[in-house]
C-alpha cells in the first residue's frame, strides 16, 4: 500500500487506521500508520510531516483481495482502491515502536519487530475556525 502527499512524497505502509481519540485537551480525528522500519528515515518522514500543507490532503493507495468466479473456477483477484483524507495538518508522533507480529504459542515466543509509526490528527472545529481568523491555538 501506498500513501502520496500532497507534496508528490509516497511512501509504503502496512496499516493505516483512522479513529477518534482525545488528544491535547480535545477529542480528535487520527490517522495512524505503520511501515516497515525502512520505508524511508525517521529524519526524512520528520521532515515531510513538519509541514503542515504535505498532509493536508492524502491519497491512499491499496487493493481488496477478492474471489471471483472465471469459466466454472474460482479466482483470486485484487480490486484497486484509493481512499482520500482531507485535513490531518497535526503531526502528532514519529517514531519507531515495537510491535508483535507474531502472538505466543506453547510452541513458540511471541515475535515483536521495529516498525515506524506516525500520528496526524485534524484540527477540531473550534481550532479550524480560530485559525481562519488567524489566531493561534
Amino acid at each position: 500500500m501506498k500513501a502520496i502527499f500532497k507534496n508528490g512524497a509516497e511512501l509504503a505502509y502496512l496499516n493505516a487506521i483512522e479513529t477518534e481519540e482525545y488528544w491535547g485537551g480535545s477529542s480528535r480525528r487520527t490517522l495512524t500508520f505503520t511501515c516497515a522500519p525502512d520505508a524511508v528515515s525517521v529524519d526524512v518522514l520528520n521532515t515531510i510531516l513538519s509541514d503542515a500543507a504535505n498532509t493536508e490532503t492524502l491519497e491512499l493507495h491499496g487493493s481488496i483481495p477478492t474471489v471471483t468466479e472465471r469459466d466454472g473456477a474460482p479466482e483470486e483477484a485484487e480490486i484497486p482502491v484509493t481512499n482520500y483524507y482531507d485535513g490531518y495538518t497535526m503531526k502528532l508522533k514519529v517514531g519507531v515502536e515495537k510491535e508483535r507480529t507474531q502472538p505466543e504459542s506453547p510452541e513458540s515466543a511471541a515475535v515483536y519487530e521495529d516498525r515506524l509509526v506516525f500520528k496526524l490528527g485534524r484540527p477540531t472545529y473550534i481550532e479550524r475556525q480560530l485559525a481562519r481568523l488567524g489566531l493561534e491555538v
